[in-house]
């Protein structure tokens, strides 16, 4: 029990005549003011026990010997310590052992095992690391009786879940003490000081013959050295790759191409050898992959060459590549059947009938194929998607992202004055609605936007030359004066056109935005056999990035030639049919500005978020990128599209998404020389294109028996096969026969039972690390029997590969923590006794408490005086 003594007792016969002292001068000033009076007789008493020197004697700590705990002793003998580390954990639980008489000793590894004494060594498990059963174990041997566990480990689990069992020892009050070992000590436990393994070998699950794919390895090392890396197919015969290689300290990645040759499951195999390796077991790996037929791809395009060299670089990585003109796409779904995809090399939504782009859609919908959409000037908003079933597939809207900021645009309007637009009706005129058509276009003009109004009946003149738009007041004066063209004679198109482009494109523009216009209710003079004509100056347009739109009002109109003219000038052909719907075309019209859908420049390509149709392509900064693209259509993602690459200012570059049963994949760019420039014959190109496209293509077909293998930590495969008939009915108690064929070559027979409807299962251990590959026959009822294949790999143990997260020295530190363990190091003693000495020796010390007391007396005395005189002053 904790006692107080006085050192000086005499003291308490003075403290009393204190207080009577006290007391006396009080009662003649009736005891006011009466706080300082009792602030005064606190502080008297406060010197007074001070000068009587208490101290505070605590209580005694029991030992342990009054406890009687038991001690178990968990030591690590995994093979992730090296035989120096295990050689070190039992010298030290030998030497822990002597210093506890009575302790058990268990040592573990896969599984734990108790020892009669530390000499002791039982065959262990030692490629895993089961900690949490270790625990468990340990903490069921003290039996109810007080006690603690002592743990010997490097901290490095590989099985179990170590957290949940140091919980339930917490729960149970049963503390663990932990070694922490010294960084020289975990050097000399790995057995070398350098140590280089494989981490990870990764080749596609699925290809195709002829592919041309990366082969990607992993090797983690401690130190700087050089290693050999053998990497073979199928058998040690096939070298696929075999160098020297540098490898630095921490994880390095090397890449490696290969082609998919012969049909079936292929296996690989990476070695490693270096002349300072401390663990030679973690320096293989496997994997496996299954090379299926070539599938076929439709590519349409009316653009021979840029078509031709997209369907090579397709060839190129494996496919069958068949490509015909949009004239010759098929309208019906059952040609279409043996396609597994479709590329829609910059085609116009205006080179296919309705009944076309519908085969396409249900393509992809019902048939569940795949289809990319490539960009150029024939598609998406430049070639009329809109309002077309190509558009409801996209993962893109054509609509382009809304900008704070667009650069300044060129409009030119090219007005009919003919009398046909002045003719009396009911209701406004066609001249009076193209005028209102025309100022309505002009709102949307920016300050440092270019305008220019033609009228032309027979003749031509310029009601607004080009000029700047400028402030509101420059606007309501070009707007005025478009307000005032009057009526006139008769109609020359041609010649209104051969004026108003060329003087468009002489316009200097900080913009490759230019386009006009066209607003016309009748034939032209020049007549539809001078088409050439009209042609020739189009396409001088074209040459200065001019688009030209057409408006045709009323039946009277030369509806053939404006529907012409706006496809060769990559604008929108509208037919009004009463004047009254050429505002709203008009406007239509002039969105083309406000959107500014054709961005040209230069735009580097980036990841926007990682995707799996990049796989391999872009992986690390020092890799060599996609070059810059030199221009591409302005999109806008859908809600559900994932976007995985942009440019510009956040564009999608390259969209997916899947639609109905199938998947779309758009490229806002092109694929020839006039924006995708260097990117075209980019190395990487042609593996691109074939992960974009594979991407879009539906699985291949598993047929009626499904196999899979699920491998657990400790080496247990569970190997499944799920059978059904042609019809979807489960197969039932069919004799499913199965051959395993080993790393090493060894042909093992099973018989999978049946566990459930259609489902037969077998478990076993695999007793290598390595590929695997089951070849599994079942027979069916009135039908053919069905035979299926499926490779799996089995890793070296978990035991020689990397630390987990957390594992290791802040694992051990956690331990201790949660269940109220000591931390202690080599060399060092957890028992109880050690640390009860020390804790009795400094609690044995007593505790003077006079310095407290008069610091408190001295810290009161200023407070009393205060006190005292501020009664004063408020007293006077």
């Amino acid at each position: 029990m904790a006692q107080i003594i006085l050192q000086q007792p005499w003291v308490w016969p003075v403290l009393l005549l204190v207080w009577l002292m006290l007391i006396g001068s009080a009662w003649r000033r009736r005891f006011r003011p009466f706080g300082p009076f009792l602030l005064r007789l606190l502080i008297a008493v406060l010197v007074t026990l001070a000068l009587a020197r208490p101290v505070f004697l605590p209580p005694e700590i029991p030992t342990e010997a009054d406890t009687a705990e038991r001690r178990v002793l968990l030591v690590d003998q995994s093979a992730s310590l090296g035989e120096a580390g295990q050689q070190a954990l039992q010298a030290e639980a030998a030497r822990v052992a002597g210093e506890a008489p009575g302790s058990l000793t268990v040592f573990f590894a896969g599984q734990p095992h108790l020892a009669l004494t530390t000499d002791e060594l039982l065959p262990l498990k030692a490629e895993s690391t089961n900690l949490a059963q270790a625990l468990l174990a340990g903490g069921e041997m003290l039996t109810g009786q007080p006690g603690r566990l002592v743990l010997l480990s490097d901290g490095r689990p590989t099985a179990g879940d170590t957290l949940a069992a140091v919980a339930s020892l917490a729960r149970r009050g049963i503390p663990v003490d932990v070694l922490i070992p010294g960084a020289e000590q975990v050097q000399s436990w790995s057995g070398q000081p350098n140590e280089i393994r494989l981490v990870e070998l990764t080749v596609p699950p699925l290809l195709r013959q002829g592919e041309t794919f990366a082969v990607e390895i992993t090797i983690h090392a401690r130190l700087a050295t050089e290693a050999t890396l053998r990497l073979t197919q199928n058998s040690t015969e096939s070298v696929l790759a075999e160098d020297v290689l540098a490898v630095e300290p921490g994880l390095n990645l090397f890449s490696f191409e290969a082609e998919a040759g012969s049909l079936g499951p292929q296996t690989f195999r990476a070695t490693l050898a270096a002349a300072d390796d401390g663990q030679p077991a973690n320096n293989s790996l496997s994997a496996f992959t299954q090379v299926y037929p070539p599938r076929q791809i439709l590519v349409v395009g009316d653009e021979p060459v840029p078509t031709f060299r997209f369907a090579t670089q397709l060839q190129r990585v494996g496919f069958e590549v068949e490509r015909i003109g949009t004239a010759n796409l098929p309208d019906r779904l059952s040609e279409l059947e043996p396609y597994a995809g479709m590329v829609l090399h910059n085609v116009s939504a205006r080179d296919l009938q309705l009944e076309q782009m519908i085969a396409v859609q249900e393509f992809v919908r019902s048939l569940g194929r795949g289809l990319l959409v490539t960009g150029g000037r024939e598609s998406y908003s430049l070639g009329n998607y809109e309002d077309t079933p190509l558009a409801d597939l996209l993962p893109v809207t054509l609509e382009p992202p809304p900008r704070e900021e667009r650069p300044p645009v060129a409009l030119l309007l090219i007005i009919d004055h003919s009398g046909s637009m002045i003719e009396n009706r009911d209701g406004p005129t066609k001249l009076a609605m193209a005028k209102e058509a025309a100022i309505r276009a002009t709102d949307i003009l920016g300050p440092e936007d270019l305008i220019g109004v033609l009228m032309f009946d027979n003749q031509y003149d310029w009601i607004i030359p080009f000029q700047q738009v400028s402030d509101g007041a420059g606007l309501l004066e070009i707007q005025r004066a478009i307000a005032t063209i009057p009526g006139g004679g008769g109609t020359r198109i041609l010649q209104a056109m051969e004026v108003g482009l060329p003087e468009l494109a002489a316009q200097e523009v900080n913009s490759t935005a230019r386009h006009a216009v066209l607003l016309t209710d009748g034939k032209s003079f020049d007549g539809i056999q001078g088409i050439e004509d009209y042609d020739e100056v189009v396409a001088t347009a074209q040459e200065a990035r001019i688009t030209l739109s057409t408006i045709a009002i009323g039946e009277g109109a030369d509806q053939e030639l404006l529907a012409h003219l706006a496809e060769r000038g990559l604008g929108r052909y509208h037919f009004a049919a009463v004047p009254e719907e050429l505002p709203e075309l008009t406007i239509a019209e002039s969105d083309i500005l406000r959107s500014n859908a054709l961005q040209e420049g230069e735009y580097r390509p980036s990841v926007f978020r990682p995707h799996p149709v990049l796989r391999g392509l872009f992986p690390a900064p020092e890799q060599e990128r996609m070059p810059e693209l030199g221009g591409y259509i302005a999109l806008t993602p859908r809600p559900r599209a994932e976007v995985a690459l942009q440019l510009g200012p956040g564009d999608p570059l390259l969209s997916v998404w899947g639609y109905g049963l199938g998947r779309v994949a758009a490229w806002s760019s092109d694929t020839g020389a006039e924006w995708a420039g260097a990117a075209a014959v980019w190395p990487e190109m042609a593996r691109f294109w074939g992960q974009v496209v594979d991407y879009t293509l539906p699985e291949p077909d598993l047929g009626l028996l499904q196999l899979a293998a699920e491998i657990e930590p400790d080496g247990v495969a569970t190997l499944t096969a799920e059978g059904v008939t042609a019809t979807g009915q489960t197969v039932d108690l069919a004799r499913t026969e199965a051959k395993l064929t080993t790393p090493a070559g060894r042909e093992i027979e099973l018989a999978l039972r049946q566990v459930a409807p259609g489902r037969y299962q077998q478990r076993l251990r695999l007793p290598d690390a390595g590929a695997y590959r089951l070849d599994v026959t079942q027979p069916r009822p009135d039908e053919p029997a069905e035979s299926a294949t499926v490779g799996f790999v089995v890793r070296y143990p978990a035991e020689y590969g990397l630390p987990e997260d957390g594992s290791g020295p802040p694992l051990l530190r956690q331990i201790a923590n949660m269940t109220g363990g000591r931390i202690f190091e080599s060399g060092q003693s957890p028992l109880a006794e050690d640390v009860a000495a020390e804790v009795d020796e400094a609690a044995a010390e007593p505790l003077e408490l006079w310095p407290w007391l008069l610091q408190t007396a001295l810290v009161l005395w200023p407070l009393e005086i205060a006190w005292r005189r501020w009664n004063r002053l408020r007293i006077q």
